[in-house]
């Protein structure tokens, strides 16, 4: 499987791909004219909303939405709407949100925060970290754990990497109500962007996403949740869910 086609939207990948070159290809030449960009969408049947900083909006192309899981692209505002005056974020850069259901006993990250940088450094966390797949084409720079998420600083250096866009990127996992969410900072690949703009970016993401659901109800709280290892003798990592929502 390759990233994004875990969520259940065979072609993303590819449609992420070619989608991201017009993109690109807007962020140097904008037309005149154009719809004013969306800077927000709501996904899963629980209406999640994904907003981003000032200067993105969404790509309704590139965003897809089947009830239970959901992902949202966000780019420049000038250039999705071809609107030279619109809008335009402090970074080149793209962001990503992927959200799912928790299907798992004890699926909720709260809980396993502290374990989540062994995951990510084992041979299984790093191949779900890789877009091809391989474990060896992922080096994770530096995790941290902020304000209930886990944030995670890794280069993928597979073939199949998404053009345009560099290796490195920044990435958040946090709970939703009684979803997941990975969210996720991807500068393009000609533009100097530092680490630590990155990471304010990302920060700035999950803030507003979490500020667009503060009234998200119906899930139980993590500590609520049956202990991972209820079935089986499995843990939480070797579940389904993480399956669909770490890649």
């Amino acid at each position: 499987m390759r990233i994004f086609e875990t969520l259940g939207f065979r072609g993303l990948f590819r449609g992420l791909v070619l989608g991201l070159t017009a993109l690109l290809a807007g962020c140097v030449s904008l037309g005149g004219g154009g719809d004013a960009a969306p800077r927000a969408a709501q996904v899963t049947a629980d209406a999640v909303t994904i907003t981003g900083p000032e200067g993105f909006c969404v790509d309704p192309d590139l965003t897809r939405n089947d009830g239970d899981t959901g992902f949202v692209l966000l780019g420049n505002c000038a250039a999705i709407s071809g609107r030279a005056r619109a809008p335009q974020p402090d970074i080149q850069a793209v962001l990503t949100a992927t959200v799912a259901a928790r299907s798992e006993p004890g699926g909720g990250l709260t809980g396993a925060l502290d374990e989540l940088d062994g995951f990510f450094r084992s041979d299984a966390g790093q191949a779900l970290l890789s877009r091809s797949g391989e474990a060896e084409s992922i080096t994770i720079l530096e995790t941290r754990v902020a304000a209930d998420m886990f944030l995670l600083h890794a280069r993928d250096s597979s073939p199949a990497a998404v053009v345009g866009v560099a290796q490195d990127y920044w990435r958040a996992y946090l709970d939703l109500g009684p979803r997941l969410a990975t969210l996720s900072v991807l500068a393009l690949a000609d533009q100097d962007v530092s680490d630590e703009q990155a990471l304010l970016t990302l920060v700035t993401f999950a803030d507003a996403v979490a500020q667009a659901n503060t009234g998200l109800t119906g899930g139980a709280i993590a500590a609520d949740l049956p202990q991972a290892g209820a079935q089986g003798g499995g843990t939480l990592f070797q579940g389904g869910l993480f399956q669909r929502i770490f890649r």
